[in-house]
């Protein structure tokens, strides 16, 4: 039966674990072996959260799946789940083909020859793989060709692998190494398809009177004409590239319209009405025809160039406000994307994993025989703590200083987070008093872990990177969110911090906005009700049910 199911594999692809745990039951295989597998794969089923026959089989779409689930957080350590990923993926390949894993076939001696040469290990890491690929094939050195390449590419696809696409890339630059560094190796030359779909053109494309006219913008927005006669709040230098990045994508988006690019020699031709519409029409198709909130700021940014640096009058203006309301409608307060990242935390033992989480990562820093990685596990644990108390935006927690920032306002061990106007991107300054229990976390950090770390002993930076300079918010972020998922399956990125303290909060004190507008640092109430107003719904309800089941209750006695 089992047999049967394999060779319908490819003209049934919507096997699923339900036809896999059959086919272990039909194997001939020992017992307990059948008992391992047959456990394995109900464990995925549990780990997903739904029954074997809900879930497919096939590998592409099983790897996707696991990919998302943070065994940690589950209960499960990484040894055992590597090993039941094992498992399953034997389980899979009675009912899928399945690409053998790279230490199950032999290499050629022909292929082993050319493979003891390479002096680096990490370039034998990257090649092993498609080496046992070929050998297993019967393809030589001198046979390999870009086919082989793309056949290697498909069959990564047909394992339970995270990441085939990065495995790949791998692969090609070790190839690649490994031909710099032994004579005999295959010359064929190999790339990676670019995957990404890059559609916006370089200035060079436009005339250059438009990048002229772009900069005259930039240089206004930021302030570095003193003799302007409307002056404006100068803005930071990340929101000056953002806004070039904007107006360079929407030329462009004009272009792959049909536009011919000789014809944009300034700003006026994008914010003429029909080029407004068009350009913003590209944008829409690509989303499915609906607006984003990136679309929407687009347009938005492009109305103030047409306001305050070209003049336009009144009646274009209108036009422009009136589109963008339309394309704005309905998008005030959190993204659904983001509401539905919030829900996990209506669940207490949710809001309880996250809040313990960095005297948890503290602890697991202690214990940590890798000094580094130790300190790293420490890093993260005080910059999620510092989130949780003090909800900064990701630019401001990566640049908070021991000097500048963190100030013992008496002789005490009291530690006061501070934040001047400068560095905040509403301009208002922020003051967060710092708890006991975050207090003491910060200065085990800074005595025992963060010395491990900081590369230069004039660095001041509370996380510092490469350099002894601030670590960068890609990788700072980036170590928070994979942090959070591994240990709570929680998918929160540093920004979604403001928004979770601040449901947290209104779960216990709906209604209550001034506290969060004054915690968050917002100029304006409106800002504050416009983002939470309706966040705390699910728990008014939770409030509102109970005193009718207390009610009811009463009127049973």
């Amino acid at each position: 039966m089992a047999s049967e199911l394999a060779s319908r594999a490819a003209e049934n692809p919507n096997l699923t674990l339900a036809n896999a745990l059959t086919a272990v039951r039909a194997a001939n295989l020992p017992e307990r072996r059948r008992q391992e597998i047959s456990s394995a794969l109900r464990t995925i089923a549990r780990a997903i959260g739904k029954p074997p026959e809900r879930i497919p089989s096939h590998p592409r779409l099983l790897a996707a799946r696991l990919k998302q689930i943070a065994p940690t957080a589950i209960g499960i350590s990484r040894g055992r789940w590597n090993n039941i990923r094992s498992l399953a993926r034997a389980g899979v390949a009675l009912v899928q083909p399945m690409s053998p894993g790279r230490n199950r076939n032999r290499v050629t001696p022909r292929w082993q020859a050319l493979f003891e040469q390479l002096e680096l290990r990490t370039t034998k890491i990257a090649v092993s793989r498609f080496l046992r690929f070929c050998s297993a094939r019967g393809i030589e050195p001198e046979e390999v060709s870009q086919t082989t390449f793309k056949e290697f590419r498909d069959h990564l696809d047909d394992t339970l692998m995270k990441r085939p696409d990065e495995v790949f890339s791998a692969t090609v630059r070790g190839w690649r190494t490994a031909q710099t560094a032994v004579e005999a190796w295959p010359r064929i030359a190999v790339s990676v398809a670019d995957r990404r779909r890059i559609w916006t053109l370089p200035w060079t494309a436009f005339p250059a009177s438009l990048h002229q006219d772009v900069n005259g913008w930039l240089d206004r927005l930021a302030g570095r004409d003193l003799l302007d006669d409307v002056p404006i709040r100068p803005v930071r230098s990340s929101t000056i590239a953002h806004r070039e990045r904007q107006i360079r994508a929407f030329a462009s988006a004009l272009v792959r319209r049909g536009r011919n690019p000789n014809t944009i020699t300034c700003l006026q031709d994008l914010v003429e009405k029909e080029a407004f519409k068009e350009g913003l029409r590209f944008f829409l198709e690509r989303h499915g025809g609906k607006s984003t909130s990136a679309i929407a700021d687009m347009a938005t940014a492009l109305k103030a160039i047409a306001k305050h640096y070209l003049r336009r009058d009144s009646r274009q203006l209108d036009v422009m406000g009136a589109i963008i309301s339309r394309l704005a409608c309905g998008r005030r307060g959190l993204t659904e994307t983001n509401r539905a990242r919030l829900r996990p935390l209506d669940d207490p033992s949710n809001a309880a994993a996250l809040l313990r989480l960095p005297p948890k990562l503290m602890s697991i820093a202690a214990r940590n025989r890798h000094p580094r990685l130790g300190a790293i596990e420490a890093q993260i644990a005080v910059a999620i703590e510092i989130l949780l108390m003090a909800p900064l935006r990701i630019g401001n927690l990566v640049n908070i200083d021991l000097e500048r920032n963190l100030v013992h306002p008496g002789r005490g061990k009291a530690l006061h987070l501070i934040i001047e106007r400068e560095e905040v991107k509403n301009r208002e300054p922020l003051e967060y008093p710092l708890p006991p229990q975050s207090v003491e976390l910060i200065d085990r950090y800074i005595r025992e872990f963060r010395p491990r770390i900081a590369s230069s002993t004039v660095s001041t930076a509370l996380f510092p990177g490469e350099g002894g300079k601030p670590k960068s918010r890609h990788t700072l972020g980036k170590q928070i969110a994979d942090t959070i998922h591994a240990h709570t399956g929680m998918r929160m990125h540093p920004h979604l911090f403001r928004h979770a303290t601040a449901k947290l909060f209104l779960d216990a004190n709906p209604g209550a906005y001034e506290v969060v507008r004054r915690v968050l640092g917002h100029r304006s109430i409106d800002t504050t009700t416009s983002f939470y107003t309706g966040l705390e719904t699910a728990s008014a309800v939770r409030h509102f049910d109970e005193l009718l089941l207390r009610i009811r209750r009463g009127a049973s006695d």
